[in-house]
């Protein structure tokens, strides 16, 4: 095995450990590692188990990224723990926790296959089927030692830190009194089979450093099952010394944290649920007990999927939302999806764009009034007008008066031709064609449910026909003064079926310059605003046209001297572009829509001259536009650290105090026909409960010799990239 072979295995047995609370941090698993290790026996075990487990996957070439993130082998590492802890580490032992780990392995890939074809996590499943296996296996196994660690506590707790465990251990049975307390270490601690406060309070402390959210619906979980017991009046004592206790933790922060965005409604579904999962522990302990089988985390896997399942019926979408793309503790899900869908709301849309070239006014909008009423209230006319706001040369007694007439109507989106009524004459100016009101039409399929449709076209200009792929900015056809038209101009709508005389459907158009200065995305234009497609700055285009394959070099002077830092742009498997640092391992997820770059995410150093970029180009606008500045907000989990982030964490699910606001503004040298360069200047400002906490300034300058220059006033860095 080589060395890259040997690192994937530690990185896929470390992640084992933390993957029990649904997490990836190697951090994380460090304490993690130590508590399964107060117990020898159980310990060592797991680790065989686990070693075993993940070193097959890889000789099977199984899917190398889900070893490294230990999908397959916490399962494993559970069982193994349970083996130990049931039995002293014998040679028979060591044997059944070798196979064992292979024996899960087996299990894991028959349950992922099958749930997987619902895209329904296996949890720990496989852990149950397998323990079960391997204790009746035990029972029968001559070389098999009950392990009588567990009655000798004291002991166990001098082998491991000596006497000051033990005192501390003496001193918390004598003043720590509370049940519900002692319930709660010993539940944390029995999800790695060690039944002690010590091993509880460790998980608790690191769990509390990993994730806030996480450790608080751990007490969630907890305080409510605690509650369901006293209210059922059942045996107390088997939250806390069986292996009960730890199903409600580990379903509280799966639904209110980890699987769905963490929010009011996921906590109120974290609480709903539990004391579903403790009637069904009850009612599995009294199945299962006449064959001397621990229910283990089964409660809590069958409630979830069960749960995880019904709501793929969903008929509306609300708040309670499912995580999409793990960023790796429920603080980060929830920050990302907050910022996300502030940023973008209207993300995954169909892009919809006017329907001309050049400047145009709208000379009725929606709810207009004459004839966008009731049922087609959702619609544009469109008409030219000239520096005297008329829409007609002369005395506008003939067609051709009117500087629409005649010009030019584009596809709005790609798609397909799916009605298309020619023929039909234009009207004399002042009159109109009832019985074909809508006159000459084409109507465009862009998805299932989403149509445009185009009106009062010119007789005879019409030049696509029913059946044929188009795109963008292809020519359909001529304005024209067909139908209801007294006099010439487009009427321009969507809808949600391919015919003429369907309702309208509102829906907003992409993204225009309206009044030449401001720049308007995903929005419905008003009644009379001048509006004009977006022309993306060519200098602007090709500066961040960062393609697959794009190599930058740059030059960088700091305080601590001068460096030479190198970036490539790249694409994961979800095709999503971004940029990577060879010096700092950083990574900078971008998208760019053709009206603006802007970044997504971050993740790495924030000291790299990457970060600075991030910051920079947050979002920022591919036109010059006078006086044009931008506003945004970045996540706060990429913006503030330490004790106030640390603080925010607790109450982000229901309140966010913290705040970064990020503006643009921009400034050219030279003409808009001979631009020499654009200069960005983005400026960011942290808030806590709207108080002005901090002040950031970054200038990106982009020049026609095929260069970029950041210029991070705060970190005195100041970077250039020559060409790339």
């Amino acid at each position: 095995m080589n060395k890259e072979a040997l690192l994937a295995m530690f990185k896929g047995v470390l992640r084992s450990y933390s993957q029990i609370f649904f997490s990836e941090s190697y951090w994380f698993a460090v304490p993690l590692v130590l508590v399964s290790f107060f117990d020898i026996s159980a310990g060592l075990s797991g680790l065989l188990s686990v070693i075993t487990s993940n070193l097959v996957a890889s000789l099977l070439k199984f899917d190398k990224l889900a070893i490294v993130k230990g999908s397959y082998g916490y399962n494993s590492l559970l069982v193994g723990l349970g083996l130990g802890y049931y039995y002293e580490l014998t040679v028979s032992i060591i044997v059944i926790a070798i196979l064992a780990g292979f024996l899960t392995l087996l299990i894991t890939i028959v349950f992922q296959g099958n749930l997987g074809k619902y895209y329904l996590p296996y949890l720990s499943i496989p852990f149950v089927f397998s323990v079960w296996i391997v204790l009746s296996a035990g029972w029968m196994v001559t070389g098999a030692v009950d392990n009588q660690s567990g009655v000798y506590i004291l002991n166990k707790l001098f082998s491991i830190g000596g006497n000051p465990l033990v005192n501390f251990h003496q001193w918390w049975i004598a003043n720590i009194t509370s049940e519900f307390l002692n319930n709660y270490f010993l539940s944390l601690g029995a999800i790695f089979f060690q039944f002690n406060v010590f091993a509880g309070i460790v998980v608790a402390i690191a769990l509390l450093f990993y994730s806030r959210i996480a450790f608080l619906l751990s007490l969630l979980g907890y305080i409510i099952a605690y509650s369901a017991y006293l209210l059922l009046g059942m045996d107390m004592t088997q939250l806390g010394y069986s292996l009960i206790g730890f199903n409600f933790i580990l379903g509280a922060i799966a639904i209110g944290g980890y699987f769905y965005i963490p929010s009011k409604q996921s906590f109120f579904w974290a609480f709903a649920i539990t004391p579903i999962i403790a009637l069904v522990a009850a009612g599995l302990l009294g199945l299962l007990k006449p064959f001397f089988l621990p229910i283990l985390s089964l409660p809590f896997s069958l409630i979830l999927l069960a749960f995880m399942y019904s709501l793929r019926y969903r008929t509306v979408q609300g708040h309670f939302n499912e995580v999409v793309i793990q960023e790796g503790t429920p603080e980060k899900n929830l920050y990302s999806y907050q910022s996300f869908t502030k940023r973008f709301p209207n993300f995954g849309w169909i892009q919809i764009k006017l329907p001309f070239l050049g400047e145009w006014y709208v000379n009725q909008g929606h709810n207009g009034e004459e004839t966008h009423k009731g049922d087609w209230a959702h619609a544009w006319d469109f008409v030219i007008l000239n520096s005297d706001n008329c829409q007609y040369r002369n005395e506008g007694n003939n067609l051709d008066d009117y500087y629409c007439y005649g010009q030019k109507v584009i596809v709005p989106a790609d798609g397909t031709v799916v009605v298309v009524e020619d023929g039909i004459a234009d009207n004399i100016v002042g009159e109109i064609n009832t019985i074909k009101n809508w006159g000459n039409t084409v109507i465009i399929k862009h998805v299932d449910g989403l149509f445009s449709k185009l009106c009062h076209l010119q007789k005879g200009s019409i030049v696509v026909n029913i059946g044929d792929n188009v795109h963008y900015g292809q020519v359909i056809g001529k304005v024209g003064n067909s139908g209801r038209s007294p006099y010439p101009h487009l009427h321009f709508q969507l809808q949600a079926t391919p015919y003429i005389g369907s309702k309208t459907l509102k829906y907003p158009l992409f993204a225009y310059l309206e009044n030449g200065k401001e720049i308007k995305t995903f929005t419905y234009p008003s009644k009379d605003q001048r509006l004009k497609p977006i022309e993306t700055n060519a200098l602007l285009k090709s500066a961040f046209n960062l393609i697959p394959g794009t190599k930058m070099n740059w030059s960088v002077k700091s305080p601590q001297g001068y460096d030479t830092i190198s970036w490539e742009v790249f694409t994961n498997v979800y095709n999503k572009s971004y940029i990577y640092c060879y010096a700092t391992n950083s990574i900078a997820y971008f998208q760019n829509d053709g009206v603006f770059f802007y970044f997504t995410h971050f993740k790495g150093d924030r000291n790299s001259l990457l970060y600075s970029f991030y910051l920079a180009a947050f979002r920022i606008p591919l036109i010059y536009v006078d006086d044009y500045k931008l506003t945004d907000l970045l996540p706060v989990n990429l913006t503030f650290n330490g004790w106030r982030l640390f603080l925010q964490d607790f109450l982000a699910p229901f309140y966010l105090y913290l705040s970064t606001h990020f503006e643009v503004s921009m400034l050219k040298n030279g003409s808009d026909f001979d631009l020499n360069s654009v200069e960005y200047q983005s400026s960011l400002s942290g808030y806590s409960f709207s108080k002005l906490i901090w002040v950031r300034g970054i200038k990106l300058k982009v020049s026609n010799d095929n260069s970029l220059r950041i210029d991070d006033q705060n970190n005195e860095i100041e970077a250039i990239c020559e060409s790339y």
